[in-house]
C-alpha cells in the first residue's frame, strides 16, 4: 500500500506542475512520519512513512490548515470556501494474533469530495464525503470545525471532530458473523453493527516557517469510537475505543509557472 500512496501522490505532482507550467501555481511537495492505528478499533500504533503534497494558485497566500485531511486538491479555493477531490486510505487488518480466525481485511482507498468553509479568518468548518474500494465498499464521512492563530511563524489550530460510517463499512470493521466466532479463540460473540456515528474526537495542529520555502508541521487526534463501533467484539475483545494519531513532517515549496 505504500508505493501504491506514494505512486499517486507523484502523479499528483506531476499533473499539478503541468497545470502550474500554464497558469501559476505554489507546489508544496514533502515527507511525514505517521504515528497511527494500523486499523480502526486496534489498541496500538505503528509508524508508518508518507509523503505529503499541497498545491495552490500563486495569486493566493499561504493558509494554515490542519493536515488530518487526507490527500486533497481544491478546484475551487475562495476565502470562504474551497471544495475539490480527496483520498484517504486504509491499512490492511490480518487475521493473526488477537484477530486469529476473523477475516483478513485489504487496504482500502477512499476517493470522495471535501468542503471548506471559512466563515472568518479564524474559523475552519469542513466536510468529507468517501467511498471505499478494496478492503471495504461502505460509504464514510468526517465533520470538523478548527479554530486558527497565526502568530509570526506559527500557526495552530484545535477544533472536534465527528465521523460516520455506514452499514457496510462498519459491518466490514467491527462485525463477526456466526463463522467468524466458531473459528476464533478469543472472540465468541457474533455482531452485526448498523450504520451511524462511529466515533467522536478532537485534533490538534500546528506549523513553524523555517524559512520562506521550508514548513514544518505536527497534528495530534484523538478519537473515542461510538457504541456502534466500540461495543463490538473486536474493540472489547482485541482492541480499544480509544484510539491515537499523530505525524510530523516538512515540505518546501517551489513556485511554477510564473
Amino acid at each position: 500500500m505504500r508505493s501504491k500512496t506514494i505512486l499517486l501522490c507523484a502523479a499528483a505532482i506531476s499533473l499539478a506542475a503541468g497545470a502550474a507550467e500554464a497558469k501559476g501555481w505554489v507546489v508544496s511537495p514533502g515527507a511525514k512520519v505517521n504515528v497511527i492505528t494500523p486499523y480502526e478499533g486496534a489498541d496500538h500504533v505503528v509508524w508508518r512513512p508518507s509523503p505529503s503534497f499541497s498545491v495552490r494558485p500563486a495569486s493566493r497566500p499561504y493558509r494554515f490548515t490542519p493536515s488530518d485531511g487526507g490527500t486533497t486538491f481544491a478546484l475551487i479555493d475562495t476565502d470562504h470556501f474551497s471544495f475539490g477531490p480527496m483520498a484517504r486510505f486504509q491499512y490492511k487488518r490480518k487475521a493473526d494474533d488477537q484477530l486469529t480466525g476473523l477475516r483478513e481485511i485489504k487496504y482500502a482507498v477512499e476517493p470522495g469530495a471535501f468542503i471548506d468553509i471559512w466563515p472568518t479568518y479564524w474559523l475552519r468548518l469542513r466536510a468529507e464525503a468517501r467511498h471505499g474500494f478494496r478492503g471495504h465498499k461502505g460509504l464514510v464521512g468526517d465533520l470538523g470545525a478548527d479554530i486558527v492563530i497565526n502568530r509570526g511563524k506559527w500557526s495552530g489550530s484545535v477544533g472536534p471532530r465527528v465521523g460516520y460510517g455506514d452499514t457496510k463499512y462498519l459491518d466490514t470493521y467491527f462485525g463477526v458473523t456466526p463463522l467468524e466466532a466458531a473459528r476464533s479463540p478469543l472472540i465468541t460473540r457474533t455482531y452485526t453493527p448498523k450504520g451511524g456515528i462511529r466515533y467522536t474526537g478532537v485534533t490538534v495542529a500546528g506549523s513553524y516557517n523555517l524559512d520562506r520555502n521550508w514548513r514544518a508541521r505536527f497534528d495530534l487526534g484523538y478519537k473515542h469510537l461510538n457504541d456502534r463501533a466500540g461495543l463490538s467484539p473486536v474493540v472489547q475483545v482485541a482492541g480499544s475505543r480509544d484510539q491515537y494519531q499523530g505525524s510530523f513532517g516538512v515540505s518546501r515549496s517551489f513556485s511554477l509557472g510564473l
